[in-house]
C-alpha cells in the first residue's frame, strides 16, 4: 500500500491559496485516500447546498475545506516565512 506523503508548508499555501478545492487538494491537505476525500468533499458540499447555496460541480469553496481540517493558516505563512529565511 502507498504511504501518504504530509506536504510542507509552503506547497501547503499553495494550494489553500485557490479559490475552489478538488478532491486532489483535499487528498494532499489531508493525507489522505480518494474515498476518504471524496466522503469530506461530499460533507462539505451537503452543508453549503443544505444552505440553499449553489456549486460548481466537484468544487467545494477552500475556505470550508480550511475551516474542516482547522488549519492554521497564520501559522503556516510564520514556518514558510522562516524556512525561506525571512524571520
Amino acid at each position: 500500500m502507498k504511504s501518504k506523503t504530509i506536504i510542507q508548508a509552503d506547497e501547503m499555501l499553495e494550494i489553500l491559496n485557490k479559490q475552489w478545492a478538488t478532491i486532489q487538494d483535499i487528498m494532499k491537505i489531508g493525507a489522505l485516500g480518494r474515498n476518504k476525500a471524496r466522503n469530506i468533499k461530499n460533507e462539505i458540499e451537503r452543508n453549503i447546498i443544505d444552505q440553499g447555496l449553489k456549486l460548481p460541480n466537484n468544487l467545494v469553496p477552500m475556505e470550508k475545506v480550511i475551516e474542516y481540517f482547522k488549519i492554521n493558516l497564520d501559522f503556516l505563512v510564520t514556518i514558510n516565512k522562516s524556512k525561506n529565511g525571512e524571520i
